[in-house]
């Protein structure tokens, strides 16, 4: 058994599961700009560990200590140097979309997560947790 972070499902089903792996970064942006003050953003990025996906959020998702067993976690294909890299990716392509700037902007991390989403799995339906959205296998 393993002590993980997983992100707070809405609702707890007592079903089996897999715990899918993810980290979430905060993220802020400051570009410079001539004859104007620099502008300031915060992007919240959501980086899948299992296909180098992304997804920008509104903030970063509260979590939860779960004991559970190694077996039902999915296993990592993206490490955390490589997660960061895409979430800096993804935050300079949106931020770049929205403001004119000369310069790429200069990016702090403000947090960073390491979580699992969690996947409920009912017979022939998968479960995500996080949208309660439903997929047939």
């Amino acid at each position: 058994m393993i002590r993980v972070n997983v992100f707070r499902p809405i609702e707890k089903l007592d079903l089996p599961f897999v715990l899918y792996p993810m980290r979430a970064y905060h993220l802020r942006l400051k570009f410079r700009r001539l004859g104007m003050a620099d502008k300031v953003m915060d992007y919240f990025a959501y980086v899948d560990c299992v296909r180098a996906g992304i997804e920008r959020g509104n903030s970063i998702l509260p979590v939860e200590e779960w004991t559970v067993d190694e077996k039902l976690i999915m296993k990592e294909n993206v490490d955390e140097e490589e997660a960061l890299k895409i979430a800096i990716e993804g935050a300079k392509k949106w931020g770049n979309s929205m403001v004119v700037s000369w310069w790429n902007p200069k990016v702090d991390v403000i947090e960073k997560v390491k979580a699992y989403k969690v996947f409920w799995i009912d017979k022939k339906i998968i479960i995500d947790s996080l949208t309660c959205e439903r997929f047939r296998v």
